[in-house]
């Protein structure tokens, strides 16, 4: 246990820099890491993404909220958007995440790389686009916010990767996009967090300090660093060459994901 808690400390200390460098979500290192770190601990092998990404969704919590308490008060959140978007991806992620952890851990591991290889290609291939002024009514909303909370719980991440350039093509400008994103983010991941919680409930073979899905000793480990890290990280991304580094993330995370996509 010690030598577990020590690694999700230094897994918490990784993925806080690399989130406040790249200004992703850190889903996307610590679903892949847990999945490696839970059998340290004795969790089955049928559930182990489940533990994984419920885990990952009780990180997004704890982190996002502050976040998203500073967008707010600097006014970056539309709140316009959020009293429609909120509830619609609260619904959708709580939903999907119900039925994902029902699946077979194999096709949950080889949906969570196809998505990883999905946002490794936007990383590496991304093309800055201004606002492109599309209409941002209630149906696009609530349609986009059932599509996004979906699959934001097949990767375990707070939906940034998806919500940002969405909102910035209906013409939010990028602070605004960002910032409402960290705002629904946050309700994402608690909807998220609730759903595995609820789903893994009872289940038989968790080990001792398990919620349903989520295993509390890795999320204070990875919380109790990470929530540090991040500055050093959004410090750093003032002198480093982020836009490189970037790419040489993306193709590390390419690499995981044909990993997980051949186990």
């Amino acid at each position: 246990m010690i030598e577990f808690f020590a690694l999700c400390l230094l897994l918490g200390t990784v993925v806080g820099f690399l989130a406040g460098l790249f200004g992703i979500g850190g889903g996307l290192i610590i679903v892949p890491s847990l999945v490696y770190l839970l059998p340290m601990i004795g969790i089955p092998h049928e559930y182990l993404m489940s533990t994984a990404l419920g885990t990952s969704f009780a990180t997004i919590v704890v982190t996002a909220f502050s976040s998203a308490q500073r967008h707010h008060k600097l006014g970056n959140v539309d709140l316009s958007v959020s009293k429609i978007f909120i509830p619609t991806i609260m619904a959708s992620v709580f939903l999907a995440g119900l039925l994902i952890s029902n699946l077979d851990t194999q096709l949950m591991t080889r949906l969570f790389a196809l998505m990883v290889f999905y946002l490794a290609g936007r990383m590496i291939f991304s093309l800055k686009k201004g606002p492109e002024n599309k209409p941002l009514n209630t149906k696009v909303l609530v349609s986009a916010g059932a599509i996004i909370g979906a699959l934001s719980s097949v990767a375990g991440i707070g939906g940034g990767a998806f919500i940002v350039p969405f909102l910035n093509s209906r013409g939010l400008e990028m602070k605004k996009a960002i910032g409402t994103s960290s705002f629904c983010g946050a309700f994402l991941g608690l909807s998220g967090m609730f759903s595995f919680m609820v789903s893994g409930w009872g289940v038989n073979g968790m080990p001792d300090y398990s919620l349903g899905y989520i295993y509390l000793p890795a999320l204070v480990g990875i919380t109790l660093t990470s929530y540090f890290t991040s500055k050093l990280g959004a410090n750093a991304a003032n002198v480093l060459p982020v836009p490189m580094l970037k790419k040489a993330f993306a193709v590390m995370l390419v690499l995981i994901a044909i990993n997980m996509f051949l186990k």
